[in-house]
């Protein structure tokens, strides 16, 4: 007689918490656990208070020459009341000083400087933002544990998606604390000034928004550059080259087509396509270069970008070999 053993079943084994969670926290976890998220994040406040002070500097010395232009007008152009300058015929004086008080209108200064205050240190900023969103993919392959990840979570798209999260928290992190410093210290500054801190205008609030967009957006260019290429050290300076060079590199073809294939101003417009240029545009409070399309072009070409990256993420990382 034969005796059939009942097959004992499997221990079921409990699990704490939304899965998808439990994968966003453990990659939080990883990047938390290196050097270099306070390393960035120490060079980002240093970045920050640099440019900070710069532009606080210029601020108080433009705000100057905005309260009172007309006798900052005679002194830069008629030199003392009595030697007047004989050179320039009164006409031209005349139009000279109207564009000039025109340029240096309080309330429109007040709005220039606001926005530069607020937004101090992102140029680099958002680079160190590009470098960590790559740091989080590269760093699986440098210390080699993509594979205990991927065994661990096998269906990949959650994977990345995660990643996706944890860079994004990283760049939403970054941009909040730099925004609040800046925040902090113009409010400080244009109170001592006696004057409005023109947080009540739309140029300043599409400013630090956008500032903010532009740094989720780095973060998820740098997911999708870092699973391109495998090679943390080749993802990091394939990402530095496209962020620095990427802007005169563009720039200067494009002037080159202009000048020498087809005299359109859209050719100029069209550099906007670099990820580059469409963040300068997007973020710069005044066209960064001639014949620049409107900052929602910028902002329209980063979104589109963002969303390349990490799709194309998604499908390298669901179809790479792992080991």
């Amino acid at each position: 007689m034969t005796t059939t053993l009942a097959t004992p079943a499997r221990p079921s084994i409990p699990s704490r918490g939304t899965p998808g969670l439990r994968l966003i926290h453990g990659e939080f976890r990883k990047i938390f656990t290196t050097n270099a998220w306070w390393i960035f994040g120490l060079g980002s406040l240093v970045i920050t208070g640099l440019f900070l002070w710069g532009n606080l500097a210029q601020a108080a010395n433009v705000l100057t020459e905005a309260r009172n232009p007309s006798v900052t007008f005679e002194q830069q152009f008629q030199g003392p009341p009595d030697q007047p300058d004989a050179q320039i015929p009164p006409d031209e004086l005349a139009r000279m000083k109207a564009e000039f008080l025109a340029a240096h209108d309080l309330h429109a200064q007040i709005i220039k400087q606001a926005t530069t205050i607020y937004t101090s240190g992102q140029f680099l900023g958002m680079m160190l933002v590009l470098l960590l969103g790559v740091l989080v993919v590269t760093n699986e392959y440098q210390h080699q544990t993509a594979t205990a990840t991927f065994l661990t979570t096998p269906h990949r798209t959650r994977v990345i998606i995660g990643k996706l999260v944890a860079a994004l928290g990283l760049g939403a992190l970054f941009a909040l604390v730099t925004m609040l410093i800046n925040l902090t210290t113009g409010l400080i500054f244009f109170n001592q000034e006696g004057l409005a801190n023109g947080l009540g205008e739309w140029p300043v609030t599409r400013a630090m928004l956008l500032d903010l967009a532009g740094y989720l957006l780095w973060a998820v260019l740098g997911v999708g550059l870092g699973t391109l290429v495998r090679s943390q050290i080749g993802s990091v300076v394939l990402s530095l080259v496209l962020y620095l060079v990427g802007f005169i590199g563009s720039m200067t073809a494009f002037f080159m087509i202009y000048t020498f294939l087809i005299h359109r101003d859209w050719v100029l417009s069209g550099a906007v396509i670099s990820p580059s240029v469409a963040s300068q545009v997007m973020i710069s409070a005044e066209p960064p270069y001639p014949h620049a399309p409107a900052w929602w072009v910028g902002a329209l070409a980063m979104a589109g970008w963002g969303i390349v990256s990490g799709g194309v993420g998604v499908l390298i990382m669901r179809k790479r070999d792992i080991s």
